[in-house]
C-alpha cells in the first residue's frame, strides 16, 4: 500500500470518478492523500457564467472529497484554462505553487488520467505527471481511464480492476456534490448509468515502477532475435498499417528539404528508404544488428543514407540534426529512457529542427503504450510546440518545432 498518493486531476471530478474509492481505502489504511486539480472547468457548461461556474467547481471539488475521505485532503487548483492544459507552457507562478506542492506531499504513488482518454487535457495531465516522475520525484506512476468510460468506448484489457465495493455510497454521495456536471444548463452532463459504472469499480494500469526493471528499455536482443526469424517481422511491405504510416509520414514532412536527418530505430529500412529522397543526408539507426543486416540489404549504396548500429538514448550522434525521427519505436525505451531521449534530442536539434513522432495505439506488450510516449516525449520538450498532429484508430502522429 502506497504510503503517500497523489491524485492528478484533469478537471474537479474527475478525482472522483477515476480513483475515489482507491483514495478512500488508502486514507484508511494510513497514507497520505494529496488532490492537484489542473484546470479551471469553466468550460464543461456554455450555459453558465465562466468565472461563476469556476468557482462552483472548486466548492464542489472540497465538498466531494470531503464526503469521498472524511476530510478535504491537500489540494491545489493550478487553474489552467479548460480544454487547453498544456504540459509545457503551464506559468512560472503556478509552476512554482506545484512544485512546492508536491515536495511537500513527497508522494511515492502519482495516479493521473490515461492519456488513452479522449480529452486533450486528460492527455496532458498525463504528461505533467510524467514530468513530476521524471524528475525523480515518487516511485510509481499509474493511469485511471475517466474520460474514455465516460464516452463508452473503454477496453479493459491491460488494466487492474478495483471492486469499489464498501465505499460505494460514499462515492455515489461524493459524485452527488458535482452538480454542475450531473445537471448543466447547456453543457456535458454525466449519466446516471454512467455513474453507476464508477461506482461499482475502478481500473488502473502502471505506467512506470522505478524499482521494477522491466520498466527498462527492450534490449536489442530482443529485436535481434526477430530479425533473424524474418527480414520483415512486423509486414512493413504488406501490413496496411505499415504502409497507411510511412504514407502519413512523408505527408506531414513534404514540402521541405532536410539537410541533415536522424532516423531512430530504423528496423529494415522500409522508412529510410521513402525518407531518403527528403534529405541531403540521413542518418539511420537501429540497436539490432540483425535489422541493421536487412536494411543494408534493402537500401544498397545510396551516397546520401548512413546506416549504423546505436543503442538510444545513450548513443545519440554527436551531431546536429533538422530533422529527427522516432517512428513507432519510443514506447520500447520505457519512461525514463523516453525521457533521456528527449534530452539528447534536443542538445541535437537545429533551431529550426523539426521533431517527427509517430506511435502506435494498440497494446504494445510494451510497460508504457505509444499513447503514454508520446505525451511523455512532448511533456519533456519544453520550448517545442506541436505544429502538426493526426491521429486515426492506430498512429498517432506528432510534428514539433521551437516556439
Amino acid at each position: 500500500m502506497s504510503q503517500s498518493l497523489l491524485v492528478i486531476a484533469p478537471h474537479a471530478d474527475d478525482e472522483i470518478l477515476g480513483a475515489g474509492a482507491i483514495m478512500a481505502r488508502a486514507a484508511q489504511a494510513g497514507a497520505r492523500v494529496a488532490v492537484i486539480v489542473a484546470t479551471d472547468g469553466a468550460a464543461s457548461d456554455p450555459g453558465r457564467d465562466a468565472t461563476t461556474l469556476a468557482s462552483l467547481r472548486r466548492e464542489e471539488c472540497r465538498a466531494g472529497l470531503e464526503r469521498m475521505l472524511g476530510y478535504v485532503p491537500p489540494l491545489l487548483f493550478l487553474d489552467q484554462p479548460d480544454g487547453s492544459l498544456s504540459s509545457t507552457a503551464i506559468p512560472r507562478p503556478q509552476m512554482a505553487a506545484l512544485a512546492a506542492f508536491v515536495a511537500e506531499a513527497a508522494p511515492d504513488t502519482i495516479l493521473v488520467t490515461d492519456p488513452a482518454d479522449g480529452h486533450p487535457d486528460h492527455k496532458a495531465a498525463f504528461g505533467l505527471a510524467s514530468r513530476i516522475i521524471g524528475s525523480g520525484t515518487g516511485r510509481v506512476l499509474q493511469v485511471m481511464p475517466v474520460s474514455q468510460r465516460v464516452d463508452r468506448r473503454f477496453d479493459p484489457t491491460g488494466y487492474d480492476a478495483i471492486a469499489v465495493g464498501d465505499f460505494a455510497a460514499r462515492k455515489r454521495a461524493a459524485l452527488a456534490c458535482h452538480r454542475s456536471q450531473l445537471d448543466p444548463v447547456a453543457g456535458f452532463s454525466l449519466a446516471p448509468d454512467i455513474c453507476d459504472a464508477f461506482t461499482t469499480v475502478e481500473y488502473v494500469r502502471t505506467a512506470y515502477d522505478r524499482l521494477d526493471r522491466s520498466n527498462d528499455a527492450i534490449p536489442a536482443a530482443h529485436f535481434d532475435s526477430l530479425f533473424t526469424q524474418s527480414p520483415d517481422p512486423w509486414r512493413y511491405d504488406s501490413e496496411p498499417y505499415e504502409r497507411d504510416r510511412f504514407q502519413r509520414t512523408v505527408a506531414a514532412l513534404a514540402g521541405r528539404r532536410y539537410r541533415s536527418a536522424l532516423e531512430l530505430g530504423c528496423a529494415n529500412g522500409a522508412l529510410t528508404e521513402q525518407l531518403a529522397p527528403l534529405c541531403d543526408r540521413l542518418l539511420a539507426t537501429d540497436a539490432s544488428q540483425a535489422a541493421l543486416s536487412a536494411a543494408r540489404d534493402r537500401i544498397g549504396a545510396r551516397a546520401n543514407v548512413v546506416l549504423e548500429q546505436r543503442t538510444m538514448p545513450q548513443d545519440m550522434p554527436d551531431a546536429r540534426f533538422d530533422l529527427i525521427v522516432a517512428s513507432d519505436m519510443l514506447y520500447y525505451l520505457g519512461l525514463d529512457g523516453v525521457v533521456a531521449l528527449m534530452a539528447a534530442i534536443e542538445r541535437s536539434a537545429t533551431p529550426d529542427a523539426r521533431i517527427f513522432l509517430a506511435s502506435y495505439l494498440g497494446e504494445t506488450d510494451t510497460v508504457i503504450t505509444g499513447e503514454m510516449a508520446a505525451e511523455i516525449a512532448i511533456a519533456h520538450l519544453p520550448g517545442w510546440t506541436r505544429i502538426h498532429a493526426e491521429r486515426t484508430d492506430r498512429l498517432r502522429i506528432d510534428v514539433m518545432a521551437r516556439v
